[in-house]
């Protein structure tokens, strides 16, 4: 399965966040920093995908992004606790099958307060501990790699671009990136192939993040890849 993890910035150039998916033709993509709703189906129009799941509010909100070959089972919103005077948030979360794998996906953005931040950690993950199929994670942190949430989702998943990238994998801000902080978190029980953080255009023009794409197999895949 072919994986993009996205934060679209609001829906900065809508069409042109839609190329990029197009060009590099996921399976299933999970946005962060969702755009207005009919933007958000134009997005998905031009990538070739439909709408899953959406969470949230424009500028806050989160989607999942599936073609016609995935067979999606269950949606969900699973909300993060914020303080009065801190957006909302709200995390998309599908179960979804592709040629025979089951995979829980969830896109995720955690908020600007690195208390809030934890607590919604906490609660992320107790969710996911009520789910039976392995999960991908696919957010943008607000924080670095070596940041406390960073290092809370890698302790119980494989970080896809330590695992599999290559460089420092930076891909914020877009123009001239300095941190890290847009992942996907892979379960153990699944094989990271390969990631990388996107540059080619339009990525410059599409949005204030880079995405990441991530190429992931099952036990059975990854068993007949090395047979």
């Amino acid at each position: 399965m072919r994986l993009i993890g996205y934060n679209v910035s609001g829906g900065l150039d809508a069409a042109s966040a839609g190329r990029v998916l197009a060009a590099n033709a996921p399976d299933v993509v999970c946005l962060t920093e969702i755009p207005p709703a009919g933007r958000l189906r134009a997005l998905a129009r031009v990538a070739g995908m439909d709408i899953v799941a959406r969470a949230g509010r424009r500028g806050t909100g989160t989607a999942i992004l599936a073609t016609e070959s995935v067979l999606v089972r269950a949606t969900t919103l699973v909300p993060l606790t914020t303080p009065r005077d801190v957006p909302s948030r709200q995390a998309a979360h599908a179960i979804v099958h592709l040629g025979g794998l089951g995979l829980s996906i969830t896109a995720v953005q955690f908020g600007l307060r690195p208390e809030v931040r934890r607590t919604n950690l906490q609660e992320l993950l107790a969710y996911l501990d009520t789910i039976e199929q392995p999960s991908v994670i696919s957010g943008d942190l607000n924080e670095s790699v070596r940041s406390p949430v960073a290092a809370g989702l890698a302790a119980r998943f494989q970080d896809a671009h330590a695992v599999a990238g290559s460089g420092a994998g930076l891909t914020y801000p877009t123009s001239d990136p300095s941190t890290r902080q847009d992942f996907v978190f892979v379960d153990p029980s699944l094989t990271v192939r390969h990631a990388e953080v996107l540059t080619e255009p339009p990525v410059p023009i599409a949005s204030h993040h880079r995405p990441v794409l991530v190429d992931i197999a099952g036990p059975d895949e990854a068993a007949e890849g090395e047979a």
